[in-house]
């Protein structure tokens, strides 16, 4: 990797198994929803940021927008599931709720797919500055909520 452009290979299947790893974390689930129900962040694009911390690496800050504007068909459909999924919790078995909960993350694991695109078709850097999730938390006002974001995975987890 030299000093600017860096090269990692992130696919679906590397994305998921991390997120997996990290969101079972202690603290990390708390957060994560505490940011998507509180400050409208999507839980996906934290995920692959701190993905992206773990390599040391960061998408230039123009692009910004590209990587928010890939979640924009997934990110609809999957507020709109959730919030049908909420309404039913309490009118529906046990099962089919179990069962509800799984096509959710189906539809998460969609989304990640997206953000593995976008993600290789953006030139990385080494990341000199700030971490993206710590950036990720000031644009959405939630800065407080970085600690629970800031300690490392274990390096097995980084695939």
């Amino acid at each position: 990797m030299s000093p600017k452009h860096a090269d990692i290979s992130l696919t679906l299947e590397r994305l998921w198994q991390f997120s997996l790893q990290y969101y079972s974390m202690r603290g990390v689930k708390d957060a994560c929803l505490n940011l998507q129900n509180h400050f409208k962040g999507n839980v996906n694009l934290l995920l692959l940021l701190k993905w992206l911390d773990e390599q040391q690496v960061c998408f230039k800050d123009q692009d910004w927008l590209k990587v928010e504007e890939c979640l924009g068909h997934s990110e609809t459909l999957l507020h709109s599931y959730r919030d049908i999924r909420r309404r039913l919790k309490s009118h529906v078995p046990d099962a089919l709720y179990r069962e509800s909960l799984q096509f959710e993350l189906q539809l998460e694991r969609c989304q990640q797919s997206d953000l593995v695109d976008c993600i290789n078709n953006l030139e990385l850097e080494k990341n000199l500055g700030s971490p993206l999730t710590l950036r990720y938390c000031r644009q959405l006002g939630a800065e407080h909520l970085y600690p629970a974001f800031a300690e490392p995975i274990d390096n097995t987890a980084n695939m």
